[in-house]
């Protein structure tokens, strides 16, 4: 366990009835389908495993998209998402609603979560290795996903050009 792990309390997602998630995506997949990640698999999802990364708080995928992208290109075309995941009667830790992961490899979750017979979790919450915040990853294929979670809002946002050199140019669409 890392000290900005020991720094993040899993009870801070359980302070009100609805945690409100962020996610940054390309205007046209600013939706709650997860295919993106299914085509590829992520640090936290197989491939042809639907997957939607989101965070507890609104800046950090906007980090999370500047460290991803080439410094001389200016992301565009983009949508901000909120998403509400209805927390009423969530057991924080219950193996098919919500899982905390802190020290756990991916392997070792894929290992503890594909057991024959087992049930996906809806969410898995997560340390953020840029900031010390909670990403959430939704699964939509789980049992009872769509009882839980909704896209709140999709606005369309741009990045300030200040934050790129001056020869940056907009990313290709």
């Amino acid at each position: 366990m890392t000290p900005v792990d020991r720094e993040l309390d899993p009870s801070s997602l359980f302070q009100s009835d609805t945690l409100k998630l962020y996610r940054l995506a390309k205007q046209k997949y600013a939706n709650l389908s997860g295919v993106g990640a299914a085509k590829l698999g992520g640090r936290w999802n197989r491939i042809n495993q639907e997957a939607i990364y989101t965070s507890t708080e609104m800046s950090t995928p906007w980090l999370e998209r500047l460290v991803h992208t080439p410094k001389d290109q200016i992301p565009r075309n983009l949508a901000l998402m909120e998403i509400h995941f209805d927390l009423r009667g969530v057991v924080p830790g219950f193996a098919n609603t919500f899982i905390f992961l802190r020290s756990l490899s991916a392997a070792q979750l894929w290992e503890s979560m594909n057991p024959p017979g087992s049930v996906p979790p809806i969410a898995i919450a997560v340390p953020s290795v840029i900031v010390p915040v909670w990403n959430v990853v939704l699964f939509p294929d789980a049992p009872g996903f769509w009882d839980r979670v909704s896209l709140a809002s999709v606005e369309p946002v741009e990045f300030d050009p200040r934050l790129f050199p001056a020869d940056a140019v907009a990313e290709r669409a």
